[in-house]
């Protein structure tokens, strides 16, 4: 069983964009960390996926920060993926693995349904898959 964290920073798109993202997830066989009794619960999820903000004061700090905490847990485990995604990937796209280079998955918000495929790329290449889309091909949802 693998499991998953999205942690969400930022706006209330974010957060509509981590549900889907969870749900992604959950359809490709992942769980959710937090769905898991505490005392089943791993330290650290298989897959974390940052959904990031460009907007809000400090947030490349912020990513940063956070990216720097999981990067003993990836020293540890090669085998946990870290994503992330959002506003500041799509800004900062080639600048988030040049600064973290343990992260195995930038994606735009534009390619949120590409999550689970890049995660499987980046495991079979054994290198950091980046995918940023400048406009959507179809609306991502129903009104």
């Amino acid at each position: 069983m693998k499991t998953y964290d999205v942690r969400t920073h930022g706006c209330q798109m974010n957060v509509h964009d981590s549900e889907r993202l969870a749900g992604l997830l959950e359809t490709a066989g992942y769980v959710d960390l937090a769905s898991l009794p505490t005392d089943e619960r791993p330290p650290t999820a298989d897959v974390v996926v940052f959904n990031t903000c460009a907007v809000r004061e400090n947030a490349d700090n912020k990513l940063y920060g956070n990216l720097g905490q999981l990067r003993p847990a990836k020293l540890a485990n090669p085998d946990l993926q870290i994503a992330v995604g959002g506003c500041m990937a799509q800004k900062d796209r080639d600048t988030i693995v040049k600064r973290a280079p343990w992260v195995d998955v930038v994606f735009g918000t534009h390619n949120i349904g590409s999550l689970p495929a890049l995660l499987d790329r980046a495991r079979h290449n054994k290198e950091a898959q980046v995918e940023i889309l400048e406009s959507l091909e179809t609306f991502p949802s129903t009104l």
